[in-house]
């Protein structure tokens, strides 16, 4: 068979190996955001574990995380279980974050009551865009759209918008922001003139020396926050913590920690070897069967929220790469598969010779 014969059967098997390719990339993705946790916990997993108490001369009624995940969004545990964690740790308050969306508000609003004489449990979101990711506390709805590359004046609109309500808003892990969306990542200056009233001075491990010396020449104008931006108390998934915030107030409740949250009065309390508490868990069998594709959802996904043209060329050179790596894996089958019906077809005429000298 000559080659332009052959184009349409190469072309179809281009089609069906790209089909497979997506496929596996569409699936590793799904896996990745809503796939099986590392490890089983369990409503009663920290019930004999004594509470964390670190090590400080501060003194404080409230320790604090500004930031964390559940299964509303892409976290790997319930609100319950997130609440039993976080009380393990040692905090009595804490801000539920999940990205982009309100609707754990319901169970948020039944276990804040239930917990209320031991943990304050507050409604948050992450507004999570390719630009910047911003949390928004203490507020109660959200009907505004969340764009994927806001505008500065969406920006400022959101901020505004929370204000409204009477929340307040962080702009977390700026060192990943920066070095995820590059130049088109705001600024503090302007995130400071837009109205952000913290930046997330600890964002898991993470601690921002710079938005620490820009704190210092604007502590008037602008508060420091911590958060474990926790998704799982696996370590490998960033469940240790390294750091809490301090407040002082004047009643158990969330509107005297907003109240303190409004005005800034935050102080904040660093373990550098970080403390992981995992409590009582299974090994999961589920997520070891499909880790690869784990591992490659979650590079893609990373990929995703980093690609933009305005970015550097570092994220396109790896799609590039991708791309020609992919063809040079078809053009490898195609060769074998070519050799196989050479080898098939010499083999038929071998037989043929033979049977015709017989």
């Amino acid at each position: 068979m000559k080659f332009p014969q052959k184009v349409p059967t190469i072309i179809k098997h281009l089609f069906i190996y790209f089909l497979i390719v997506g496929s596996v990339m569409v699936f590793s993705v799904i896996i990745a955001k809503f796939g099986p946790a590392e490890r089983k916990y369990y409503d009663d997993s920290w019930d004999d574990v004594e509470p964390f108490v670190p090590n400080t001369n501060i003194t404080y009624d409230i320790l604090f995380d500004q930031h964390s995940h559940t299964k509303y969004s892409d976290g790997k545990m319930t609100i319950r279980q997130s609440i039993e964690w976080h009380k393990a740790l040692g905090f009595n308050a804490f801000a539920i974050t999940d990205h982009n969306s309100l609707k754990n508000s319901e169970e948020i609003a039944e276990l804040a009551q239930e917990y209320k004489d031991e943990i304050i449990v507050l409604q948050g979101m992450e507004w999570t865009t390719r630009r910047l990711h911003l949390n928004f506390l203490g507020i109660k709805e959200w009907n505004l759209s969340i764009p994927l590359n806001p505008t500065n004046d969406e920006i400022i609109e959101a901020i505004n918008e929370v204000h409204s309500q009477g929340g307040v808003i962080t702009a977390n892990h700026l060192v990943y922001s920066e070095s995820s969306f590059g130049n088109i990542s705001p600024s503090r200056n302007q995130l400071l003139s837009w109205g952000v009233d913290y930046f997330e001075v600890v964002n898991g491990q993470v601690f921002d020396l710079k938005s620490y010396n820009f704190y210092l020449e604007h502590n008037d104008t602008i508060g420091l926050i911590t958060g474990t931006d926790m998704h799982s108390p696996d370590k490998s998934d960033g469940g240790k913590v390294f750091a809490w915030t301090a407040l002082n107030v004047t009643e158990f409740t969330e509107e005297a920690l907003m109240e303190q949250l409004r005005v800034r009065k935050t102080l904040f309390i660093i373990d550098s070897f970080g403390v992981e508490i995992l409590g009582k868990y299974k090994d999961n069998l589920v997520y070891d069967i499909f880790q690869p594709f784990y591992e490659l959802g979650t590079g893609l996904i990373h990929l995703y929220l980093r690609f933009d043209k305005s970015y550097s060329p570092f994220v396109r050179i790896v799609v590039i790469v991708f791309i020609v790596y992919s063809f040079g894996i078809f053009i490898f089958l195609e060769i074998i598969l070519a050799v196989r019906r050479i080898l098939k077809l010499r083999k038929k005429r071998f037989i043929k010779r033979n049977r015709n000298k017989d």
